[in-house]
C-alpha cells in the first residue's frame, strides 16, 4: 500500500503532491529510509540529500519510472542517467569495465563527489557512491538499480536545499527528504574512463588536478 499524505507523523504537507520529511525531527532515520525505498520500488520519484546536491531518485529497473523521471526534469527520454550505488560491490553485478585507472580513482574518491562513467557492455553508464549514509541506505534498502540525477528541472541550478527542490519539482514528485543544506553545495565531478584514458566531462567538487594526479598514481 502506498503511503497517504499525512500518514507519517514526521511528514509535513506542502502544496502539490510532494511529501516533505524533515529529517532533523527524526531521531531514527529508519522509517524515512523504509518510506523512500518502498516508494522507489513502486516507481515513484524521491528527492534525497547527498554531500554534493540533492538527487532525484528513480527505479532504473522500471521503464515507466525512468520516463517519469525524464518528464519531471524536462529531459529527453533516451538520455542516460547516473546510477547511485550503495557500495563498490554493486559494480560486479553488471558487465562493467573497470580499468586500473578507474580503480585508482574509485579507491581515492569513493565514497565521495565523483561520478565515474564506465563502459557497460556496448554502452556507457555513470556510477556514483555518495558520501552520505542516508542516500546509501536508501539505495541498499530499495534493492533495485537507482537512477539519480540532480533534483532540478533541466537547465536550472542544482539544488542544495530541500526548499530548492520544492521550488523546482514540488508538484512533480512524490517525496522530498529534507536533510538541510548539502555540505559541499557543488555537483560531483564527472569523468569517463576507458583503459588508461581519463576524460573529465564536468569539473565539480573535485578539482581537475586532483583527478589527473589520482588517475596516474
Amino acid at each position: 500500500m502506498k503511503p497517504r499524505r499525512g500518514q507519517y507523523p514526521m511528514a509535513e504537507a506542502r502544496q502539490g503532491p510532494a511529501e516533505i520529511v524533515n529529517l532533523s525531527r527524526c531521531p531514527d532515520p529508519a522509517p524515512a529510509v523504509r518510506l523512500a525505498a518502498g516508494l522507489l520500488r513502486d516507481g515513484e520519484l524521491v528527492a534525497v540529500p547527498t554531500e554534493t546536491v540533492y538527487g532525484l531518485l528513480a527505479n532504473a529497473d522500471l521503464p515507466a519510472a525512468l520516463e517519469g523521471l525524464s518528464r519531471a526534469k524536462g529531459r529527453p527520454v533516451n538520455r542516460p542517467y547516473t546510477c547511485l550505488i550503495a557500495d563498490v560491490a554493486a559494480l560486479a553485478v553488471e558487465p562493467v569495465e573497470v580499468s586500473p585507472a578507474a580503480q585508482r580513482l574509485i579507491g581515492r574518491f569513493w565514497p565521495g563527489p565523483l561520478t565515474v562513467v564506465l563502459r557497460v557492455g556496448e554502452g556507457w553508464r555513470g556510477f556514483r557512491l555518495p558520501d552520505h549514509p542516508l542516500a546509501r541506505e536508501i539505495v541498499r534498502a530499495a534493492g533495485c538499480r537507482v537512477a539519480a540525477p540532480s533534483a532540478n528541472r533541466s537547465g536550472s541550478a542544482e539544488p542544495i536545499t530541500a526548499q530548492d527542490v520544492v521550488r523546482e519539482l514540488g508538484d512533480r514528485i512524490r517525496l522530498i527528504l529534507d536533510g538541510g543544506p548539502c555540505r559541499m553545495a557543488k555537483p560531483s565531478t564527472v569523468v569517463r574512463v576507458s583503459g588508461d584514458k581519463v576524460e573529465i566531462l564536468r569539473v565539480g567538487a573535485i578539482p581537475q588536478e586532483e583527478i589527473e594526479k589520482a588517475a596516474k598514481t
